[in-house]
């Protein structure tokens, strides 16, 4: 995966929200904050999908 400044990744999160709010749906702050670490390579894959994982088994 090729990382991303805190610009584009606030920028790509910003495309992906409008997208999703098309169809109703909205993103938390906590899963926000979960995506930006992941596209600025803050946390691994891994991490990633642990931290999902719980975000969706706490929601």
């Amino acid at each position: 995966m090729r990382f991303r400044t805190n610009e584009q990744a606030e920028s790509l999160i910003h495309s992906a929200k409008a997208s999703m709010a098309i169809e109703g749906l909205q993103l938390t702050k906590k899963e926000e904050s979960l995506v930006k670490k992941r596209l600025t390579g803050s946390i691994t894959e891994k991490e990633f999908l642990k931290r999902a994982l719980e975000l969706a088994r706490h929601a």
